[in-house]
């Protein structure tokens, strides 16, 4: 089962339930072709990498960094039932993986995190961050880029 795919040395973690169905033999899962990955598995995937794309970019070019150098240096994907131990931001995705990995309770009600919209939607504690699912139904444009200017002011993204 695929754990992560993505840079080793991430300083941005996002932490899914669940991996791509469709990962093409011989790819390799450190330097992914998201291009193939989004034509393989469809809108879905598609919604994921350009929601983390617009968290990560360094700038409002997105659409070139998601194609271009998404998950090639900065950041990483996990599938793992635990936090990767190493510095940067963990973006912890869903109730569900709020859940799995034990920052919420069963009915995905976050502990000790501290919520960063008037909603109620994110959630942070240190470099721990409790996002949505990334759909834009759940994650929209606002709260990415509420969420994007505070990961960047810290320079770890």
């Amino acid at each position: 089962m695929i754990k992560t795919m993505g840079a080793a040395s991430a300083s941005l973690t996002l932490y899914l339930p669940n991996p791509p169905t469709e990962i093409p033999p011989g790819m390799d899962l450190a330097l992914p072709d998201i291009a193939q990955l989004t034509d393989l598995n469809g809108n879905h995937w598609r919604k994921i990498f350009t929601i983390l794309a617009k968290l990560a970019a360094p700038d409002d070019n997105w659409r070139e960094y998601r194609d271009q150098q998404l998950l090639q240096h900065a950041e990483q994907i996990s599938f793992a039932d635990t936090l990767a131990e190493r510095e940067g931001w963990h973006l912890v995705a869903g109730k569900a993986s709020w859940q799995r990995l034990g920052f919420a309770d069963e009915a995905g009600v976050p502990h000790q995190m501290h919520p960063v919209d008037e909603e109620g939607r994110v959630f942070i504690k240190d470099q721990i961050v409790l996002v949505p699912y990334p759909d834009y139904r759940q994650f929209p444009n606002q709260l990415i880029e509420k969420l994007r200017q505070r990961l960047h002011r810290s320079d770890m993204v």
